[in-house]
């Protein structure tokens, strides 16, 4: 496997077969991972203050009222809970974010295959 860089485009020569890719393309598609993540971590904040506020507006209409017969283990469960909900659905809102993001350049993922090929 040879490569070299040449007017702006990397060059991979594997087993006789020549390929190209153009190093602009290449950079702008690293940008845009960079921006995807920056969006998936907005989307992650905005829902987790959402579900939480959500939440806390629900337990202001009906208090949390836990039986005082029930045992520490099942109350530090409630509470954890509490806190694990909206986490969990922020979670959950921000991986479906992700997947609707995800568009992959195909010169990147053509390069990137060639290189877990050749090179393992």
């Amino acid at each position: 496997m040879h490569w070299y860089y040449t007017e702006g485009e990397l060059t991979l020569k594997v087993d006789g077969e020549e390929h190209r890719f153009s190093l602009q393309e290449l950079i702008s598609s690293s940008s845009v991972f960079k921006e995807r993540r920056k969006k998936v971590r907005t989307v992650f904040l905005i829902s987790l203050l959402l579900t939480g506020a959500l939440q806390v507006y629900g337990l202001t209409l009906e208090p949390l009222v836990v039986p005082s017969g029930m045992s520490t283990f099942f109350q530090v469960q409630v509470y954890v809970a509490l806190i694990s909900v909206p986490l969990l659905i922020s979670g959950i809102i921000s991986f479906l974010a992700y997947l609707l993001l995800r568009i992959s350049n195909k010169e990147v993922r053509t390069m990137d295959s060639i290189l877990k090929e050749h090179l393992s």
